[in-house]
């Protein structure tokens, strides 16, 4: 009987903690943008603990790209920091891309700067293209925004 209660107590601590961590694992914030011309951003930053590795720091900015109410386009910018100074330092960045509803993901570049790591992502139909800017930007002690 008593093989039976420590059993279901050890049960019930794995699965109390297997339910905790994944919600705690990652953060996402979520921010609209006007772009004028009937264009807007949807973006989302997303980062957490488990992207955090001694001294250094990475996570991702999606950004969906709207004409109207119709989404013409995803970006996401992976961008890789290092934390061991004063001072965050931008090492690695990497940008995709996918285009939706007649629009296609034509070319994505990146730059660093200092704690900033930038990605532009073009998207084009036929003759016009939009270009979606995505920026990541870390703290010291590893906060991204």
């Amino acid at each position: 009987m008593k093989i039976k209660k420590l059993f279901s107590l050890l049960l019930a601590a794995v699965l109390t903690t297997a339910l905790v961590i994944p919600a705690s694992a990652a953060e996402s914030k979520e921010t609209v943008i006007d772009l004028g011309d009937g264009f807007y951003l949807v973006e989302r930053i997303t980062y957490g603990p488990v992207a955090r590795a001694g001294n250094s720091v990475n996570g991702t900015k999606d950004a969906e790209l709207y004409q109207g109410s119709t989404m013409i386009g995803k970006a996401t910018l992976l961008g890789y920091f290092d934390i061991s100074g004063s001072s965050a330092k931008a090492t690695r960045a990497v940008i995709s891309g996918t285009g939706y509803n007649g629009w296609g993901y034509k070319n994505g570049t990146t730059s660093l700067s200092g704690n900033k790591a930038t990605g532009t992502a073009v998207f084009e139909m036929g003759s016009s293209t939009r270009s979606l800017v995505l920026t990541l930007t870390c703290s010291p002690n590893g906060t991204l925004s």
